[in-house]
């Protein structure tokens, strides 16, 4: 088959339908054996071998050529540029489904918006005008939404004077009600947990004590309390074996804003004994967050302090950026302080220093900290080797505190080496001058209070005029935090309350029709070589789909025995958050002498609005809680559920073959397995998207084309994997009647219900943390970012050549 000379990398090829009842082996979607079915065949043009045609004259013949070029041209126009028109029909779907769709979908849209124009404010005006943001909140969208909802329908069981089964499922309802009376507790109370849990790491430098604090005993019993300045440590699979055990890791730690909107200072360089990470062949190095988990979109946030941050671009005056950013931390902070008996200027004094300090701590990071190159950001050393290069305390002893069998021999991961040289660097100047080790030692003491505040209303701390994305509802924090603690109890609870099962069946046919349209489409381009394409499909296959709810939770003896450490406390629920915290220390310790399970391991509750892919063990996960509108409607539309489910799962697969996913094979294990002229080939074809995004605006304000990359690249070949299988399943079963009332086509209706999954809106605050601080990019950059690069979207809404959402530039990776 002949290759179309001129063909950009990052230009999407095969998405335009030439037909208005097109089917799969006519379309440009059309399956073919060839290894490069993407590129068109030119080679072989109309070939005239007619008798009649040797009785003409040269001009006669050229002029009989020229008429049926001229034909095949208007016919290709009239065909390719009508809009799908349904034919007027009378046996439009009556069914309960059809009829929930189609006043879901219409109540949510703008009709009087150009769909060429606006796609977001077309699909998503109506949800916009009539859902205001919550008070407390920065930002609310379908997620949130959904999420409040199943939140309701989880405290509604919790609430309930019905006996729940088993030990585990009572420790939930305590736990949760502990909560709910806690509102009711007196704040001095409160307060004096937090007064005492201060004096029991070292107390701070104004105290009598401040000869004898020592920085190795005091973080780790803040670490031990499960708050994490300076750095984390986790406990998670080795990404070189993930079959075979789990590891140590080393992070970041948490600071107040992200530590990449701090420019660099001039900190003190690693020293020459510090591993230095050798990148591998055939990868990229770029900024992006790091986490190993791929998230298709968060539901329901809550007030966290993120452990590791983006690197993110701006226009404005790095000198303001840091003016800003620390007087967020001094006005926090003075608010903490004041709290626990500091007189307002005391506190602004220390505050100031101390946002000095995170200033430092957060421009450690080695530059652009966070990278798309997992080679060079995996560092594994030796406990020794640890003890060597970073001796800021005994690291042997510092497991030991946190109850981790970790010893001298044994491995553990550093993730940023640099940055733990610098603050090495940093903690040593701070022990030789007494000023700079108070303000450390009130840094520390500040982040463990800090990690409390989120459990409770603002109040306590007498801050609701600077809380962002808070829950103000006791209720409702009290049951998203009982859920993120026993989260297998209270899905469960869940299930059995709601007699949910999940649709799992439906649900593995949709993955089924996607897993398809990946190999015999989304992996076929003219860039990757046939070996590389082959394992390719491989890890497709491979991937293990983790649908609804794991089987076992049902089992009330398995939930007894998981949460038999987990003390809960009948009355008192700061108790309870500690004895939360130590549970999850113990179970990093279990999971750390432990053999890994790719089939068993479930990383978020059931109750939980939120796709997820991890590369490091090649699976997604489709919570219960997502299968509802606007996600999935059981046993609906096809069009509905393969635009938006359909496109989440088309989005999770996507991960496998991003940036960072790429880099791990069918087992999770992180491996160099692409030929390079592929993986230079896959860096070509990133840029397009890159410059695209970066050049889309949000109410004034900058995506980051490089900070959101993965993401754009998922939501792009997510959609285009999702429609391919919509084809499919068309041309294998044949179109359903159509949805009452939209006089709409399946395939606009397709692209509705994936638009109306992100309908959302912002303050002007909550839209500039999420550019900052969330690698998705926000709803109407999805959506409309997505649909200008598709062909598709175009014929469907016949938007005219040069329109806002007919972009002549479109990028395609997958």
């Amino acid at each position: 088959m002949g290759r179309r000379n001129g063909r950009t990398a990052c230009t999407e090829e095969n998405e335009l339908l030439n037909s208005n009842a097109i089917k799969m082996s006519d379309a440009p979607f059309g399956r073919s054996d060839s290894e490069d079915d993407i590129i068109e065949d030119y080679d072989d043009v109309v070939n005239f071998k007619g008798t009649c045609c040797k009785d003409r004259t040269a001009l006669e013949r050229l002029l009989l050529v020229l008429i049926v070029l001229l034909i095949v041209v208007v016919v290709g126009l009239a065909v390719g540029l009508t809009r799908p028109e349904i034919i007027p029909r009378k046996d439009y779907c009556k069914s309960t489904q059809c009829v929930q769709a189609a006043s879901t979908i219409m109540a949510a849209m703008d009709p009087e918006a150009d769909p060429c124009q606006d796609f977001f404010q077309y699909a998503c005006g109506g949800w916009v005008r009539q859902n205001p943001i919550p008070k407390g909140y920065h930002k609310w969208d379908r997620s949130q939404e959904l999420s409040g909802q199943n939140l309701y329908v989880l405290k509604r069981y919790l609430d309930s004077d019905v006996p729940l089964k088993g030990k585990a499922e009572n420790k939930t309802q305590t736990f949760y009600r502990t909560c709910i009376a806690s509102q009711k507790a007196s704040r001095q109370a409160t307060l004096q947990r937090l007064r005492d849990l201060v004096k029991g790491v070292g107390g701070w430098s104004v105290s009598t004590a401040t000869q004898k604090w020592h920085i190795d005993t005091a973080l780790q019993r803040i670490h031990r309390l499960g708050a994490w300045p300076l750095f984390r440590i986790k406990v998670d699979v080795d990404e070189r074996d993930p079959t075979r055990r789990y590891i140590v890791k080393i992070d970041l730690g948490e600071t107040v804003v992200p530590t990449d909107m701090y420019p660099p200072l001039n900190v003190p360089s690693p020293p020459p004994s510090t591993p230095k990470p050798t990148p591998r062949p055939g990868t990229t190095t770029a900024n992006n967050n790091n986490n190993s988990d791929s998230e298709q979109i968060t539901g329901m946030t809550m007030p966290t302090t993120p452990s590791t941050t983006p690197t993110t671009t701006t226009t404005e005056d790095p000198a303001k950026v840091v003016d800003r950013v620390k007087k967020l931390f001094v006005e926090e902070t003075v608010y903490i302080m004041q709290a626990l008996g500091f007189n307002s200027t005391a506190a602004r004094q220390r505050a100031r220093l101390m946002a000095d300090l995170e200033h430092k701590i957060a421009a450690a990071t080695e530059g652009k900290a966070h990278i798309h190159d997992r080679f060079s950001l995996y560092n594994v050393l030796t406990v020794g080797e640890l003890e060597a290069n970073f001796s800021m305390f005994s690291w042997t002893q510092y497991f030991a505190v946190l109850g981790l069998n970790v010893n001298p021999e044994d491995e553990v991961v550093v993730f940023h080496p640099g940055y733990l040289a610098n603050l090495t660097a940093l903690i040593s100047a701070a022990q030789n001058s007494p000023d700079e080790k108070n303000v450390l030692r009130d840094y520390m003491v500040v982040t463990l209070v800090r990690s409390f505040k989120q459990y409770f209303d603002p109040a306590l701390f007498d801050m609701e005029e600077l809380e962002a994305d808070s829950m103000q509802e006791p209720w409702k924090r009290c049951t998203f935090y009982t859920n993120k603690a026993l989260g297998f109890a209270t899905g469960a609870i869940f299930v059995r309350g709601t007699g949910q099962e999940g649709n799992v069946d439906e649900i593995q046919r949709l993955i089924s029709y996607v897993r398809a349209a990946f190999k015999e489409f989304i992996l076929r381009k003219f860039w990757i070589d046939t070996k590389t394409r082959l394992k390719a499909e491989e890890k497709v296959d491979s991937i293990i789909n983790k649908i609804s709810y794991p089987g076992y939770i049902m089992n009330t003896s398995f939930l007894d025995n998981f949460y038999q450490k987990f003390t809960v406390s009948p009355d008192n629920w700061f108790d309870n958050i500690l004895n939360w915290r130590t549970f999850d220390r113990q179970r990093a310790n279990i999971e750390l002498m432990s053999i890994p399970d790719r089939q068993k391991s479930w990383i978020r509750p059931p109750v939980t609005v939120n796709a997820v892919y991890s590369p490091i063990r090649n699976d997604v996960i489709f919570p219960i809680a997502m299968f509802h509108l606007p996600y999935y409607i059981p046993n609906g539309p096809k069009a509905v559920n393969f635009g938006a489910m359909g496109s989440v799962i088309g989005h999770e697969i996507t991960h496998a073959f991003d940036f960072q996913g790429r880099q791990y094979d069918a087992e999770g294990r992180l491996k160099d397995w692409w030929d390079p002229h592929s993986t230079e080939s896959f860096g070509i074809t990133t840029q397009c998207m890159v410059d695209q995004y970066n050049n889309i605006q949000v109410k004034g304000n900058d995506v980051d084309g490089d900070f959101t990359l993965d993401e754009n690249i998922a939501d792009n070949g997510g959609l285009r994997a999702a429609h391919y299988a919509f084809m499919k399943w068309l041309e294998e079963v044949g179109e359903e009647a159509p949805l009452p009332s939209l006089n709409m086509t399946h395939h606009q209706v397709f692209f509705l219900s994936y638009a109306q999954m992100y309908c959302s809106k912002w303050t002007d605050m909550g839209l500039k943390l999420h550019l900052l601080t969330d690698p998705h990019s926000p709803g109407a950059a999805r959506v409309n970012g997505v649909l200008a690069n598709s062909k598709t979207f175009s014929w469907a809404f016949q938007c005219p050549v040069y329109s806002t959402m007919n972009a002549q530039t479109k990028c395609e990776v997958w």
